[in-house]
């Protein structure tokens, strides 16, 4: 059974301003104690990390995530009682396609983003936002589908055609990805990240000690933590990287590893 007070307290640093958090572990607790199916908004990675441990170690829920895109970023999470059957992704999301001319206008992930948030609605109420060639598609919750489709008929200066399309129709998302082969003293966070970004260590510890840096989704401060091969740092401002390679040592006892940087 969760004990709310001890997880607030234990999960402090993770409590936001929007609520967003308290309101998710309520909606855990109404799933375990009253056998009610609940579905979360559009989560973070590290709170879908968190509720995910909370809800394995402190209740019988189990946990399935939907984000429409492979690799999604942000899903909600379908909290299902024991003996209940997960309901059906398509009655909590839908997938929209926006497309416009290319040929007189650029837009970003941002100016998708803006114009959707400029109508009123919350992050949370959008999912992962996929460029292609002369478009987007976007996922939102369900009860706002007819909404975006009414609404959205601008981007920026660009006129855009806005559709509901299938699941099934999702495009892969594209990751452009730097490599950078370096040598480091020792695999502690803040070494890595001086190799990364080509900054100073004291830079690096700012970064850490002001909360902008996630390990594998989750929040560290400390700059002594020590990364392995497929971690994933995230640095606020900056982009993210994995820890791709070990290569061995120099003759000098320096560590030679190469990171895989992804373009913000």
């Amino acid at each position: 059974m969760i004990d709310r007070k001890d997880l607030l307290k234990q999960y402090e640093a993770h409590v936001d301003q929007e609520g967003l958090f308290i309101k998710t572990l309520d909606q855990l607790y109404q799933a375990d104690a009253y056998f009610e199916t609940q579905i979360t908004d559009f989560l973070t990675p590290d709170l879908m990390i968190i509720i995910e441990q909370i809800a394995a170690y402190h209740t019988e829920v189990t946990v399935h995530k939907h984000g429409v895109f492979t690799d999604a970023e942000r899903q909600k999470l379908f909290l299902v009682p024991a003996f209940a059957e997960s309901p059906l992704a398509t009655d909590y999301m839908a997938l929209l396609e926006v497309r416009y001319n290319q040929k007189f206008n650029q837009l970003a992930h941002r100016d998708a983003l803006g114009a959707l948030m400029s109508l009123g609605v919350k992050r949370t109420k959008i999912g992962d936002i996929v460029p292609f060639e002369g478009g987007f598609q976007i996922v939102v919750e369900y009860g706002l589908k007819e909404y975006f489709l009414h609404s959205v008929d601008q981007i920026g200066r660009a006129g855009v055609s806005i559709k509901s399309i299938p699941f099934d129709h999702a495009i892969e998302k594209v990751t452009q990805v730097k490599h950078v082969q370096g040598t480091v003293q020792s695999l502690r966070v803040d070494g890595v990240i001086a190799l990364a970004y080509n900054c100073s260590r004291n830079e690096t510890k700012q970064l850490l000690e002001s909360g902008r840096v996630k390990i594998n989704h989750l929040l560290h401060t400390k700059t002594d933590t020590l990364l392995k091969v497929n971690d994933l740092i995230s640095v606020r401002g900056y982009g993210r990287f994995t820890v791709n390679e070990i290569l061995g040592t120099t003759k000098k006892d320096r560590i030679r590893i190469v990171l895989a940087l992804v373009s913000k």
